[in-house]
């Protein structure tokens, strides 16, 4: 082995030692030197009139480049925590255009903290052009984009529920005009087994940046059941429009098939079926009429054997 390669084995631990001083010197001598530097800065915009809302600025920017003064060390800490530049609008007044001198004194730490030993110098750009519309607010509903198919053996078994049904929204009057309902992102679902539960994110409406909601999220909820089925054998029928204890119907008992989701067919009744034929005048005897039955619970389906029947009078009996 050498005699540099047996020195550098022997005093390593030295070696690494001084360079990590030489190292920490040298940062702590450069963090004490003062300079400059362009840091990027948040322009910020706080309007504090209810009145109006501000539509436009420009340039069209959140950011502004700030030089900055001080010790390397504090303008280093710059990029950590970048600063602000804050525009303040107590009141927009008469008019709805503003143009606004951007200066130093201005700018101020992330969250309006003082800058300390840092010093802002120039700001670019230098000036800034605001525009404002009369603020419009109103409550409007929230609409579910779905796209669902069930598995087979399950079906719906109640409505679509939104947690919150309705929102707020903020903007210029003109534009909150012009929206009646906000929806949710679209949710597409397949082969669908069980109830679904979802937080869902609210489509932003036009025009974007614009109009703000009270809540970005609605829960969803589309409850699904397995598909039940029953048959009710020998229902009555009964006449509507013409009566009279001379008109008969043929045949007078019909078998009605509920079909939907179990809990819903579960709980149906005998005595809540009441199919019926509508009659008109005596034009309709001796025809086949339809059966009238509706539902007698949302989401059920109603079929019923036979589908029609003859209205007949005791004349026209043999």
């Amino acid at each position: 082995m050498s005699k540099w390669q047996t020195t550098i084995r022997k005093n390593w631990p030295y070696m690494l030692t001084a360079a990590l001083l030489s190292l920490f010197l040298w940062v702590a001598v450069s963090a004490d030197t003062v300079g400059q530097q362009a840091i990027d800065a948040d322009l910020v915009i706080v309007n504090q009139d209810p009145r109006f809302v501000v539509t436009e600025r420009q340039p069209s920017t959140d950011v502004v480049s700030v030089v900055f003064t001080g010790r390397l060390g504090d303008l280093t800490a710059l990029w950590v925590q970048r600063p602000q530049l804050v525009v303040l609008v107590d009141s927009v007044g008469a008019s709805l255009v503003w143009d606004v001198d951007l200066s130093p004194d201005m700018v101020a730490g992330r969250g309006g903290r003082d800058l300390g030993d840092v010093r802002a110098v120039t700001v670019s750009p230098q000036s800034l052009r605001l525009r404002f519309q009369p603020k419009g607010e109103k409550t409007v509903r929230v609409v579910a984009r779905l796209d669902i198919k069930m598995a087979g053996g399950f079906v719906q078994s109640d409505s679509v529920h939104l947690e919150p049904r309705s929102v707020n929204i903020v903007g210029p009057a003109p534009s909150v005009a012009q929206v009646d309902s906000i929806f949710t992102v679209p949710i597409v679902r397949e082969q669908v087994s069980q109830s679904i539960n979802l937080t869902v994110p609210l489509e932003q409406p036009a025009p974007r940046g614009l109009l703000t909601l009270s809540v970005p999220n609605v829960r969803l909820s589309v409850p699904v059941e397995p598909r039940s089925e029953r048959v009710f054998p020998g229902i009555p029928l009964s006449l509507s429009g013409m009566s009279g204890s001379e008109l008969k119907l043929s045949p007078s008992l019909v078998d009605v098939r509920v079909s939907g989701p179990r809990s819903a067919v579960e709980s149906v009744r005998p005595e809540a079926l009441l199919p019926w034929v509508e009659v008109g005048d005596q034009d309709d005897y001796d025809r086949l009429l339809p059966i009238i039955l509706p539902a007698p619970a949302p989401f059920l389906e109603i079929t019923i054997d036979p589908d029609s029947a003859r209205v007949l009078s005791e004349s026209d009996k043999t």
